[in-house]
């Protein structure tokens, strides 16, 4: 815990949230209880101190964490803001919207998230998903329109699903600087859906470079799901991650030195923000932006942070942001899967043989995220160890091909990449059709679903000790 104070924090904070998130309006005596939880679990975490002051001081602060993370989430809860959206209505209304992303077609339908400008002609302000009928009106919609729209806003889920075209565009917003990233994110799309790569393997070009899933083919999806590399579709952390560390590979020759440290992490930091403004912005690529920007900051300044406290300083600074997140799925599995790759790395140090590594990076975040995965999708890909393991290094040469076909559509960079994709399918679809592929109808309950989680967890502490006593050996 000195060597990651942040880790205790961040926990302390995700508490606070959970409390308050999950048992609204509990009297007081239960916050007091949770204060108590947490001074003791602080003691407990903050035994290596040497001085009893520390012990304290250290709980009470964990305590004082505690507690401000349920005031921030009950600050943050929009049923408690009286100019919120969903207190003015009384379906169906008339709600003035302004579009926060370009919208994404699904099955049936356009999907974004908007911000609720009035509701009747009254001034409001509140976040909402929109759902609209999957035609060219809506397909011609792009970030910071603002739309008139008639219908039955769902204040419970804070959804609004507008049947037909019940509703016009008022306003249109291409001036300001993300309407204008994004304009150029859809000229570089259009670019690659008229170059020369078949539909079905440009829809995971798309995918993969700028962040669009509205032309993946269902079958593809299906097979990628059933193979347990669902994730390769998502722009995420696996691939900024991928972009950083290409980034600083091409730029070995600026050598160790401060200077060339600088040099190297500049380059990798506006590689990583640029890849994420091409791909939309989306909450997933922010959050894995932020948190690799934070591990090449560290890299340049020279510091030797632990990569667990930057991890947790991430999810502070998340959180803190927008409380919600805690409970988003997206946000749980990229944080665990993370969280568990760096608590298995004396394990992954150990072989020498880089095969073996990423079957144990694999193996790692396929555990750290077993408790998120089979408690949201209620289904586990059997063989997503041996797909991961095979794929996940041919990852960077997916996304290398595809950025060069995002910038020159042409046959010579779609003949790479239609062959690599094809095999990848081929691979997918091979696992999906195995006997078993996929275990349906999990549905654990609360108590198994917290058993999973921690046995899960015991796991990864029972490394993380084992590593120390072996230290701690060494050095007597």
């Amino acid at each position: 815990m000195r060597r990651a104070p942040l880790v205790p924090t961040a926990l302390a904070l995700m508490a606070g949230i959970a409390v308050a998130r999950l048992a609204p309006g509990l009297p007081i005596g239960v916050w007091v209880g949770g204060m108590a939880a947490a001074t003791l679990a602080g003691g407990l975490m903050l035994i290596a101190g040497t001085k009893r002051y520390e012990r304290i001081l250290g709980a009470l602060f964990l305590a004082v964490v505690f507690v401000a993370g349920g005031l921030r989430s009950i600050v943050a809860d929009p049923t408690r803001d009286e100019l919120d959206w969903s207190h003015h209505c009384t379906p169906p209304n008339y709600l003035e919207i302004k579009l926060k992303e370009t919208p994404v077609p699904r099955e049936k339908s356009y999907r974004a998230r908007a911000e609720v400008v009035s509701v009747d002609n009254i001034g409001v302000r509140g976040r909402m998903t929109l759902y609209l009928r999957k035609d060219a009106q809506a397909a011609a919609l792009r970030y910071g329109d603002r739309l008139l729209a008639h219908g039955y806003a769902d204040t419970i889920r804070r959804t609004l699903y507008v049947t037909g075209d019940h509703y016009l565009v008022t306003a249109s917003d291409s001036t300001s600087r993300r309407a204008r990233i994004e304009q150029l994110r859809m000229r570089l799309l259009r670019r690659m859906q008229e170059g020369p790569l078949p539909r079905r393997e440009a829809g995971v070009a798309e995918a993969l470079t700028v962040g669009w899933r509205g032309d993946l083919d269902a079958s593809t999806q299906a097979a990628y799901r059933d193979a347990g590399i669902a994730h390769l579709l998502a722009v995420s952390g696996l691939h900024v991650g991928l972009l950083a560390a290409m980034v600083g590979g091409l730029m070995f020759w600026t050598g160790r030195e401060r200077r060339g440290r600088t040099a190297r992490g500049t380059m990798q930091l506006a590689a990583v923000w640029t890849f994420a403004l091409l791909t939309g912005l989306a909450p997933s690529t922010i959050r894995a932006a932020l948190m690799f920007s934070l591990f090449i900051i560290s890299n340049i300044l020279g510091r030797r942070t632990d990569r667990m406290n930057l991890l947790a300083a991430c999810a502070m600074i998340t959180l803190s942001a927008d409380p919600d997140l805690l409970a988003d799925t997206g946000w749980q599995l990229s944080y665990s899967a993370v969280a568990g790759i760096l608590m298995a790395l004396p394990v992954i140090h150990r072989y020498r043989n880089r095969l073996w590594q990423s079957a144990m990076v694999s193996l790692a975040a396929t555990l750290a995220t077993l408790p998120t995965v089979v408690a949201t999708f209620h289904r586990l890909p059997a063989y997503s160890l041996i797909t991961n393991l095979i794929v996940v290094p041919f990852a960077g040469v997916l996304l290398v091909l595809s950025l060069a076909y995002m910038a020159v559509p042409c046959p010579a960079t779609a003949a790479p990449l239609g062959w690599a994709l094809r095999a990848t399918e081929w691979l997918t679809g091979q696992v999906a059709g195995l006997p078993g592929a996929v275990v349906e109808g999990l549905h654990p309950d609360g108590w198994a679903t917290a058993g999973i989680a921690i046995t899960t967890a015991l796991i990864f502490i029972t490394l993380q000790i084992l590593e120390f006593l072996k230290k701690k050996q060494k050095k007597s």
